[in-house]
């Protein structure tokens, strides 16, 4: 089956974009036909050419006016180069020949932000804040993210050597690591939170999406005995269309419509419907979203919004609701083109910046395919029914930096190998930060950085249980301090089936009659 992608992110009419206004105003006026249009572009490049002040390629005019037509079509249109084709590639299969690790800058610094469990580079033992200092003998001095990234990955079965500076060792640390095939986990965390609910957080829709959502379900619900679940989506910027439809068959019965696409070709207009027996397709459910939930997030949370499958928590999606299919072109480049509007099960585009069409103007009020019948709107994203919002943190708490926290833990962890994974923010921890905070020029009373503990808390908490546990335990730490996870708990906690979800939530207010 061909897969659409959905990533966040009349050639006569898009032409327009290329020539210039006046330009283009006139050949309209004189209605060109495409031949026509086709020349008069030919001529534009060919003046340009000869008389601009400077020397132009004809390679760098075609490549800027095919940028320009494309950003002229959608903001997720675009052209590209084989390295960014590679990590399209990467992203959508979940899967690539490295050593493991997520790489980042600290303080100008090439710096290891994250290990992934199970690696070459855990086995090695790399540590999250590790500065690479060498990579394949050569300083890492001037050397960008993307350079290291394609430097560090390649064939599986062949090496790297690598030579790290670690947070309290005065020597450098010196790797040679053997490259793996290295699978990006879709489902980083699930576990049992309270009573009998249960939790499992979707990170991407890559190709692995629906297998490893599936596992962590079987777990949870048939092992660890949960009955109800949060399903967490936010921060999910989508992937493939299939693992949408496949992730979302998990929660409908048979027969129930996910989502339909259509677009001008043929092959473009379909309709996916759930096709597989599911054990969780009445288990009371709250999904989880945020303004970062797009694509193929939405294609989940707007089919389970329809069919009244689970109530919607959080806030309002990122509102994509176009699908893009890769069209290979020469040299290994990719034309990632938007070929077609997905629509949810009651028929409702979630877009919000799409160029509608004089017909689709007017569709913007629909209904849930359910008995509570609410009502939804289309061109909006995805409206949870409980809109919950993020704490909202001060201008003084937007200050810190996410990089001290961060640092702060790579050299408290280093000096406290003891810690447990239970521990507390002592007084004497606080401190310390304070101290790191003066070591940074960071100006602050401190009634300032009182009044801001329990964010700056929560910051070394999470960064100390990554850096030293990992992703389990830093999930264990920071969901009971989550506002919106805490409201899902609420709405689950009394619930025994579906609807005792939905009847948990506040009523609308009434307008007040005169009297």
């Amino acid at each position: 089956m061909k897969k659409f992608l959905l990533v966040v992110g009349a050639a006569t009419a898009v032409l327009g974009a290329l020539l210039g206004g006046r330009l283009w105003a006139q050949g309209q006026e004189k209605k060109l036909t495409p031949l026509e249009a086709y020349e008069l572009f030919q001529k534009v490049v060919t003046d340009v050419q000869v008389q601009y002040y400077r020397k132009l390629e004809t390679p760098e005019l075609i490549k800027d006016a095919i940028g320009g037509m494309l950003d002229a079509l959608d903001p997720y249109s675009e052209y590209m180069e084989e390295e960014q084709a590679t990590e399209l590639q990467i992203r959508t299969s979940g899967e690539f020949g490295g050593i493991g690790i997520h790489i980042g800058t600290q303080e100008g610094q090439l710096t290891v932000m994250q290990v992934i469990e199970g690696t070459p580079a855990f086995r090695q033992g790399l540590l999250t804040g590790d500065r690479f200092i060498e990579i394949e003998g050569k300083t890492t001095q001037g050397m960008t993210v993307q350079d290291a990234v394609n430097t560090l990955r390649g064939t599986p079965g062949t090496q790297v050597t690598v030579a790290m500076q670690r947070e309290g060792v005065s020597d450098l640390i010196r790797r040679t690591i053997t490259r793996e095939v290295i699978k990006i986990k879709a489902v980083p965390y699930a576990g049992k939170l309270d009573d009998d609910i249960g939790y499992v957080r979707l990170a991407d829709f890559s190709a692995s999406a629906r297998r490893e959502l599936d596992a962590a379900l079987d777990s949870l619900f048939h092992k660890v005995g949960v009955k109800k679940l949060i399903f967490d989506l936010r921060m999910n910027g989508g992937g493939l269309l299939a693992e949408g439809h496949e992730v979302s068959e998990l929660f409908l019965p048979v027969g129930d419509t996910v989502v339909t696409t259509a677009g001008q070709t043929p092959g473009s207009k379909r309709a996916f419907i759930a096709g597989n027996n599911s054990a969780y397709s009445s288990v009371p459910l709250v999904l989880l979203v945020d303004r970062s939930s797009a694509s193929a997030a939405e294609i989940v949370a707007g089919a389970l919004q329809d069919w009244e499958r689970a109530v919607i928590v959080g806030e309002t999606t990122f509102g994509k609701g176009t699908v893009q299919t890769p069209i290979p072109m020469r040299d290994n480049a990719k034309l990632k083109l938007t070929t077609a509007l997905w629509r949810t099960p009651s028929g409702r585009c979630v877009d919000v910046r799409v160029k509608r069409d004089s017909a689709s103007r007017g569709d913007s009020i629909f209904h849930t395919l359910g008995k509570n019948h609410r009502m939804i709107r289309a061109w909006t994203g995805v409206v949870p029914e409980l809109v919950v919002l993020y704490p909202r943190l001060t201008a003084f708490e937007l200050k810190i930096k996410p990089d001290w926290y961060f640092e702060f833990a790579n050299k408290y962890a280093t000096k406290h190998p003891d810690l447990k994974p239970d521990f507390q923010v002592s007084p004497e921890m606080f401190a310390e930060f304070q101290t790191l905070l003066k070591s940074k020029k960071f100006e602050f009373t401190q009634a300032q950085v009182d009044s801001a503990r329990d964010v700056i808390e929560r910051g070394i908490v999470q960064n100390i249980a990554n850096r030293v546990w990992g992703t389990a335990v830093e999930y264990e730490r920071r969901l009971p301090r989550d506002n919106q996870v805490a409201k899902a708990i609420e709405l689950l906690s009394p619930a025994k089936t579906e609807q005792d979800v939905f009847d948990a939530l506040p009523r609308p207010v009434e307008p007040k009659k005169d009297k």
